[in-house]
């Protein structure tokens, strides 16, 4: 039988164990305290924030049998049945798979019966921005005149998407992505429990991929904890997932800022024969340089850049070489080189060709003027 990944078993169980959001945990659990329910819910924000989680949670919170200041007490026959999925008074619903006006039409039909075990039913709608025009009309009759045992939760990614007649109907809240110290605190203590072995700047690295959504993060360290034996470093952990490392970066953005037209291609060559992803390398390269705007600009960069110290002592040296102007322009020309390579046949020669620009070697723009014309060439 497969195992449990991580971040399933990692779910947050209470509105204590959601990391990050008070901005929404506190009106829902004040919401249970004081029994002032709404009938509708609209839970928006990037992915892997705990947007379904905490609708869960609340599910469990206006049903429990045993409500612990706010809390699911997840021991009552109520809280266990959710936990397990089997309550049919709690229903899920993806609306990528199940967006017909049908779909909601039998939805609102279900609604008008009373709960059968617990105190409210709660339907869950996650992705709803992917309703039909005709499911979203459908929708919003049933918010209009919702049964007093119903509760709605919305859940989407992409809330300019949802008509605002159905988000006028509701109560919204705006999940945020979770800072990266918070991230790095919470794989520690996964990390921990399964006694993994890994380097606190191997979390730090992961925490800075997962780009504040919490269960890519748990899941890159999953990942990490079954591909690579023994102790999990940085080193190990780019290389597994495909990345280069900052020391290439460092070599790289100083090659670039220095104009060393040579070493470029040589770590150019060296970054192709890796079997590195050439696109995620421009964009590492131009994360580096804005590190090293931020050391040019910030009085404390260590606040706002999370690496080691060593690295950190690098982006300073590499800042002071350099103006600002130019620094910027090279931010915004790798940006510019990246378009390209999404569309290039070619990824080492437009790579080759985009960083020659960067440092002046080739025009920037070449017109139909400057080019030599077959006559002038012959002669």
């Amino acid at each position: 039988m497969a195992r449990i990944a991580y971040y399933r078993e990692w779910r947050p169980q209470t509105f204590d164990e959601v990391v990050a959001q008070e901005q929404v945990v506190f009106p829902l659990r004040q919401s249970v305290v004081k029994g002032a329910i709404g009938h509708a819910y609209l839970f928006s924000g990037t992915r892997g924030t705990g947007k379904t989680s905490l609708a869960r949670i609340y599910a469990k919170a206006v049903n429990c049998l045993d409500i612990q200041d706010g809390n699911p007490c997840n021991k009552c026959e109520i809280c266990v049945a959710i936990n397990e999925g089997t309550l049919l008074d709690v229903i899920e619903m993806d609306a990528a798979s199940h967006n017909s006006v049908e779909n909601i039409r039998r939805m609102a039909d279900e609604v008008l019966f009373a709960p059968v075990y617990a105190r409210y039913k709660v339907y869950i709608i996650d992705e709803v921005h992917m309703l039909s025009g005709g499911a979203f009309n459908a929708l919003l009759k049933t918010l209009e005149e919702p049964p007093a045992h119903a509760i709605f939760i919305l859940a989407t990614t992409e809330p300019h998407r949802i008509p605002a007649t159905i988000i006028s109907r509701c109560q919204r809240y705006d999940f945020r992505r979770i800072p990266q110290t918070e991230v790095t605190k919470r794989l520690r203590l996964i990390a921990d429990s399964y006694d993994i072995d890994i380097a606190d700047d191997a979390l730090i690295t992961i925490a800075a991929l997962a780009e504040g959504t919490l269960r890519d993060a748990i899941s890159l360290l999953d990942q990490s904890a079954t591909g690579i034996e023994g102790r999990i470093t940085r080193d190990s952990l780019l290389n597994l997932v495909g990345l280069v490392d900052d020391d290439f970066l460092a070599e790289m953005a100083e090659a670039i800022i220095t104009k060393q037209v040579d070493k470029i291609l040589l770590l150019v060559e060296q970054l192709t024969m890796s079997g590195r992803d050439l696109t995620q390398a421009v964009i590492d390269l131009a994360r580096y340089l804005r590190n090293v705007l931020i050391c040019q600009i910030s009085r404390q960069p260590e606040r706002i850049i999370q690496v080691t110290a060593r690295s950190l002592e690098k982006l300073i040296l590499l800042s002071k070489q350099i103006k600002n102007k130019a620094l910027i322009d090279l931010i915004q020309g790798l940006s510019s080189l990246l378009n390209e390579l999404r569309w290039t046949p070619d990824m080492r020669t437009s790579l080759e060709i985009g960083l020659m620009r960067l440092v002046g070697e080739i025009p920037q723009s070449t017109g139909v003027d400057e080019l030599p014309s077959i006559d002038e060439g012959e002669s």
